[in-house]
């Protein structure tokens, strides 16, 4: 049940800047922010202090929930390999609406006691998707996988994309579900699939979500096949606009990045799992610095292992201050930005903002535990200090999921034991 919230003096990041001040909320949305005082109507502090922080809900940009099963079991592989070898085996035996419901409720849980309240989902069967982030109470920006060939969902790529409008007139009013378009990338997805999800995201004004230049081979291929880059050639089709999400984008040059910059694609950044499949860095910092709107997710955990996106946050300024040698590039306020605000761009609505009239999507952290004390500055303390330990309580859309490391919504005892289930077949199968 939504709940009346009143944060009284306490320390407030708004998804835009900190500064002490008192917030209230009316149900689902946020009625007032007051800056440097209290809110006189505000009724009994839900709580008080500057040792208290408030936040928005965080966004992981880019994910594949349900693959929380295969965490783990693809581990030391390039991408083709980790791909074709192991990951597109094991999901054409283990895909089903069961494994997407249970698998990625599983995830979820795992993100909203990090202190994420919403997520952007690239996957199968997401209306199951949907429907356990509803349960568990997070938002969930759905968009299901489009690819050339019959999907593990048993549609081919023309019945995804009549599927894919559906989703986005079915879900277009949901306080809890955003459609995406979500071909899988240019090597897997043709141009006239491309172009059919292009005019949906259009007509609809939803996202288009799509892996680009991930590796330097995929790269070469498409430059030698096409004559041109990946983001050359999509600039040409039309493709490209502020509703473009581009997931990894490691292998981008100068000329791309004023494109992307141009025509307000957001880049969901991905470090840990561009790392650990040897895919490579992407150029960040350069892309921040010529204008692009740049977000950081975790992608899925077969190549991540955890769906913490402030932990991916911090990788992502470490890692490119020292490939810069350069300690000022990337900031510690710039870069929360990246998991608030700067994905709230290509969403809309108040995603990764505090804002009146905007949803109640709140974390409240503790900034006086063993770990983040003391605080001298509160931007550094939240980016490099902080571990999910630290959350006393998520609330989305006013409700309370999460309160001091327990989810509330659903019976994760239960969730646990499904999920040992599914596992147990995967150990075997391997």
């Amino acid at each position: 049940m939504d709940q009346r919230l009143y944060f009284k003096n306490v320390t407030i990041f708004d998804g835009a800047e900190f500064f002490r001040g008192s917030l209230t909320t009316d149900g689902a949305r946020i009625a007032r922010i007051v800056r440097g005082g209290e809110i006189p109507d505000g009724g009994t502090p839900t709580a008080t202090g500057e040792a208290v922080l408030i936040m928005p809900g965080m966004v992981n940009f880019h994910t594949h929930v349900p693959m929380t099963l295969f965490k783990g079991v693809a581990e030391d592989l390039p991408l083709k390999d980790w791909l074709e070898k192991r990951i597109f085996p094991l999901e054409a035996k283990f895909i089903s609406r069961e494994m997407c419901r249970i698998a990625g409720q599983w995830g979820m849980a795992e993100m909203l006691l990090s202190g994420v309240t919403a997520f952007a989902d690239m996957y199968f069967f997401e209306e199951d998707i949907a429907a356990a982030a509803k349960e568990i109470g997070i938002k969930a920006a759905i968009g299901e996988g489009v690819i050339n060939f019959p999907a593990p969902n048993g549609m081919g790529p023309d019945e995804t994309i009549a599927y894919t409008a559906q989703l986005a007139e079915r879900y277009k009013d949901d306080p809890w579900v955003f459609p995406c378009c979500a071909p899988h990338s240019p090597y897997l997805t043709d141009e006239k699939y491309l172009l059919t999800l292009a005019e949906i995201s259009k007509k609809y004004r939803i996202p288009l979500h799509i892996h680009m230049a991930e590796t330097r081979h995929e790269q070469e291929a498409y430059r030698k096949q096409h004559g041109e880059r990946e983001f050359e050639r999509f600039d040409e089709l039309g493709l490209l606009s502020d509703r473009f999400i581009a997931a990894h984008c490691v292998w981008v040059d100068g000329k791309e990045m004023d494109l992307m910059a141009r025509r307000g694609v957001t880049v969901a950044h991905c470090p840990s799992s561009n790392l650990k499949l040897g895919s490579g860095i992407a150029p960040v910092a350069e892309m921040v610095r010529r204008g692009v709107n740049v977000a950081v997710a975790t992608d899925g955990s077969a190549s991540n292992n955890n769906l913490d996106v402030l932990k991916e946050a911090q990788l992502a300024a470490k890692v490119q201050k020292g490939i810069a040698h350069d300690p000022t590039v990337l900031p510690a306020l710039d870069v929360l930005k990246m998991v608030t605000a700067s994905p709230g761009r290509a969403l809309g609505r108040s995603f990764g903002r505090l804002v009146e009239g905007g949803a109640a999507d709140i974390v409240q952290v503790h900034l006086d535990t063993v770990g983040i004390a003391p605080v001298h500055d509160p931007a550094a303390a939240l980016l490099y200090a902080f571990s999910p330990s630290a959350v006393a309580a998520v609330w989305v859309n006013g409700r309370q999921t999460v309160t001091e490391g327990k989810i509330l919504t659903v019976d994760m005892a239960a969730l646990k034991k499904e999920l040992d289930r599914m596992s147990d077949a995967v150990r075997r199968s391997l």
